[in-house]
């Protein structure tokens, strides 16, 4: 069994997520078993799942888990199924109804998204303090409870499955030094009970558990910071794979002695606990071996690949894009640096006055604030547009003459790939890891030096300004795709799981 360990799955997912779930497509199309393993508790997560078209057995949550709740069928509760006291008063507002009984509030009930499905409910003792919260998952089962302490703290959260039984229970409690200490505590399994002092000790015993009995399961950690403790810490044998996503070292300029990229610092100083190593491209897989050297193999396999479907699906005809239409999609995040594409855009814009710059992707922090302050300054409001996260980004990349990506660092962009996949010519920076192997400089794209917007700016006027060479690069784009055709990254992929077939697991 491989699993692809992660801490959550949401509605607007990274690249690190939409890698995982391509990869246990490929896995089950060859009939390999694999899952995505996730530890956070997410009332919404099957719903996610759902629109991810991703089933039961996809996805191993730990408190599905524990809980017995993986597999649930799904009937919300609704608002007029809700049982209050005959002689209660309800006054709706919004999304919240309020219950009150004899001139006291008695509770309050939320309402998930636009319809009348109850999220949670909140209740009150006579003095109009928070006693406890119920909440409900997307498919109708009662999935926590937390309650409250004098003070308004949360004191306990006890976490249910589908047979009504407490299986999961967190206590928050206080040391002698006032600081608050969270204890989890395993019930009603396999016949006993078990506690943690964190959430890294619980997740340690999940994977231990996921692993019992079976003497060949691989584990890929695709999120290291939250998941390594764990899989280094288990007590059962397994064979560990670090994924790398993404630039290893702060300094793509010095990548022997450079500072880790703080997402890989523990698990690649702690090198020794790993059986393998993967990484998206040739380049960084000779970079990390000059670093760690060889004592464990490091696999070259990309992070994405073209499903056959897109493969096979009539090209996009070049004078059916909108014109002058530049897009970027990717999060709206320091690294991937959409303050440069603006700024280069307004070059664009004094030549092409109908040209339109759409930037997709959820915002990190206040980056979207600041960009859209840059935007405002530069009086690009009705040119540069912010459209948000959007689960349909092929018609984004169907739309569109040129696409941007002009990170300061990259792992094996899914964004390039997709893009290309769709036909659209990508002006990205030359920068570890992963532009250079995707884009054909000069041919399907072009590649930029990272900080040098007058060179942003031109390639885009440049190729603007020269429509027939533009409608040349998009089709080379569709032709250079078919290199990350199914069969081709899931022969790559055989080579570690030819490895593991013949590498006995030892215990670390």
């Amino acid at each position: 069994m491989y699993y692809f360990l992660n801490d959550n799955l949401q509605y607007s997912k990274s690249g690190i997520e939409q890698a995982e779930i391509n990869r246990l497509r490929l896995f089950k199309q060859h009939q390999r078993s694999a899952a995505i393993v996730t530890r956070i508790f997410s009332m919404e997560l099957h719903a996610v799942m759902h629109q991810a078209a991703l089933d039961d057995q996809d996805v191993i949550n730990l408190f599905d888990f524990f809980c017995g709740s993986q597999t649930v069928p799904t009937k919300p509760l609704m608002l007029a199924d809700f049982q209050v006291p005959a002689d209660a008063i309800k006054t709706r507002k919004d999304r919240q109804v309020q219950v009150v009984q004899q001139g006291k509030l008695l509770m309050v009930i939320y309402l998930r998204g636009q319809s009348d499905e109850i999220s949670n409910v909140q209740y009150f003792d006579v003095t109009g303090k928070t006693l406890k919260m119920t909440w409900w998952d997307t498919r109708g089962m009662k999935c926590l409870e937390q309650f409250f302490d004098w003070t308004g703290k949360i004191a306990q959260e006890a976490y249910f499955g589908p047979d009504g039984q407490i299986h999961l229970e967190k206590l928050h409690l206080l040391t002698h030094a006032g600081k608050e200490r969270l204890t989890w505590r395993v019930l009603n399994y396999r016949g006993s009970s078990w506690t943690f002092s964190g959430l890294n000790g619980l997740t340690r015993f999940f994977y231990d558990e996921l692993n019992a009995n079976v003497d060949d399961n691989v584990f890929i950690c695709d999120r290291t910071v939250e998941c390594a403790w764990g899989l280094f810490n288990m007590t059962t044998p397994a064979h560990k794979v670090l994924h790398l996503h993404n630039n290893h070292v702060g300094d793509a300029g010095d990548v022997r002695y450079a500072t880790l990229n703080n997402n890989y610092a523990n698990a690649l100083n702690n090198w020794d606990q790993w059986d393998a190593v993967i990484s998206a491209t040739p380049q960084q897989s000779e970079d990390v071996a000059a670093r760690f050297g060889k004592s464990i193999p490091c696999f070259t396999i990309p992070v994405g690949y073209v499903t056959a479907a897109t493969l096979a699906t009539p090209h996009v005809l070049f004078n059916q894009r909108q014109s002058h239409l530049i897009v970027q999609v990717a999060r709206l995040a320091p690294e991937k640096q959409q303050n440069h594409s603006i700024e280069a855009f307004q070059q664009v814009i004094r030549q092409f006055p109908d040209a339109k710059l759409e930037l997709w992707g959820y915002a990190n922090g206040d980056t979207e604030k600041a960009l859209r302050q840059q935007v405002k300054a530069a009086h690009l409001e009705d040119s540069v547009l912010f459209k948000g996260y959007t689960t349909d980004v092929n018609a984004v990349y169907n739309r569109a003459q040129i696409g941007l990506l002009p990170s300061r660092a990259e792992g094996f962009s899914l964004m390039l790939l997709e893009a290309q996949a769709h036909g659209l010519p990508m002006v990205a920076n030359d920068v570890k890891y992963g532009p250079s192997d995707i884009i054909q400089d000069g041919v399907s794209g072009i590649l930029t030096t990272d900080g040098n917007i007058q060179q942003l700016a031109d390639a885009m006027l440049e190729l603007l300004s020269h429509q027939d060479k533009l409608a040349e690069f998009s089709a080379q784009a569709y032709e250079n795709a078919t290199r990350y055709s199914e069969d081709a990254v899931y022969q790559q992929w055989q080579d570690l799981l030819t490895y593991f077939e013949h590498e006995p697991v030892t215990a670390k």
